[in-house]
């Protein structure tokens, strides 16, 4: 090669570096601006457990530069104003610009800061995740389900009235679905949608975890003679995925040992039938008379999880920001938005229960979906 050549090489490959440099550098600066539409507290984390660092003022500018696992807290910043924290995303103004699947995700910080909370057992529920890892174990489960015939685009749920809701995953089933800056959910949607429709004979009112197994509580139309709302279930559908929660109502009548050896044996029964249980925390209040039953039982869940190494969403957690913990004056029942669509564009999931519980659930999904290769 001549030397002019060499020297014309060389500029090419400088001008490219330099090229591939700035385009990097403005992916790297190019962050969604958005503005709170009313004070927002900023927490050192993703959670608010962790201690308050600043208040995002109505109308101030904040760039998007994290989000959490999820999406539903994510961290800010004005460098104008030396101002940083993480902020619920329902207290910011719509950004159709946002979109979640070009925001970087905090794959380090922690969902929550359980030592800034004082009484121990109370603090145990903010360890696990709002989201939890996919074990191997999850993976054979999934592969010998298969193998006996359930199908692994059909989910089912399975639990009380707040299961039984007809707003709760049934929406995956609708065509109007307004996911927001929520844009990296909508392939796990259009997966599992269409088997969210209809009813569960294992989600009832009333039912609970210590009578799933009683025939007497199921469905004449829908089951056979002899099976109980579980077996029978499991055998109309044969899902490869149940979503499990149990608590509300149980917290009222049994005791948390009692709780945790039911809950044992339809982990166990779904496990059997290579039907992955994801289990769920549930929000409660502390002005129920129940409430230390229900941080007892929803300690039990959390062990349970661990112990066989199924999903778990840590929806306890998650609905503590909320107002009244995401539950209506009951103290049982999660709220709703008023929407009977799932809407992710005006923050529904900072506001109502069941909105939030849809989120995590979804969420959920879309790991398992990715973690087993569901395509």
């Amino acid at each position: 090669m001549t030397e002019s050549r060499v020297s014309l090489f060389r500029k090419v490959i400088v001008c490219l570096t330099l090229i591939l440099a700035a385009n990097i550098t403005a992916a790297q600066t190019n962050f969604p601006t958005v503005t709170a539409y009313r004070d927002a507290i900023l927490y050192e984390g993703p959670g608010d457990s962790y201690l308050t660092v600043a208040w995002l003022r109505a109308g101030i500018p904040a760039e998007v530069r994290e989000r959490n696992s999820v999406g539903n807290w994510l961290y800010v910043v004005n460098d104008d104003i030396d101002l940083a924290g993480w902020v619920m995303t329902g207290y910011l103004n719509t950004n159709p610009e946002m979109l979640f699947s070009e925001i970087p995700v905090n794959a380090t910080a922690a969902d929550s800061d359980p030592a800034q909370i004082e009484q121990p057992s109370v603090a145990a529920l903010y360890v696990p995740p709002l989201i939890s890892p996919i074990s191997a174990a999850m993976i054979d489960v999934y592969e010998r389900g298969q193998a006996l015939g359930n199908h692994d685009r059909i989910i089912t749920k399975v639990g009380d009235s707040l299961s039984a809701d007809s707003q709760y995953l049934t929406p995956m089933s609708y065509e109007e679905i307004v996911l927001g800056s929520y844009d990296y959910l909508a392939d796990t949607i259009r997966y599992f949608g269409e088997s969210a429709a209809g009813v569960s004979a294992a989600a009832r009112i009333g039912l609970t975890s210590y009578v799933v197994f009683d025939p007497m509580w199921a469905d004449p139309e829908l089951c056979n003679s002899g099976e109980n709302p579980l077996q029978c279930e499991y055998r109309r559908k044969q899902p490869s995925i149940a979503f499990i929660m149990f608590g509300s109502n149980d917290a009222r009548h049994i005791d948390a040992g009692t709780f945790a050896d039911n809950m044992r044996q339809i982990v166990e029964f779904s496990l059997a039938r290579g039907i992955i249980p994801v289990l769920s925390t549930f929000s409660y209040s502390p002005d129920s008379e129940f409430w230390w039953q229900s941080v007892a039982m929803n300690q039990a869940i959390i062990d349970l999880a661990a112990e066989y190494e199924v999903p778990l969403i840590n929806l306890w957690m998650a609905a503590r920001p909320l107002d009244n913990y995401g539950l209506e004056s009951d103290l049982t029942h999660m709220t709703h938005s008023g929407f009977a669509y799932l809407k992710y564009d005006t923050g529904h999931e900072s506001w109502y229960g069941v909105s939030l519980r849809n989120l995590l659930s979804i969420r959920m999904l879309d790991e398992l979906r990715l973690t087993l290769g569901m395509d």
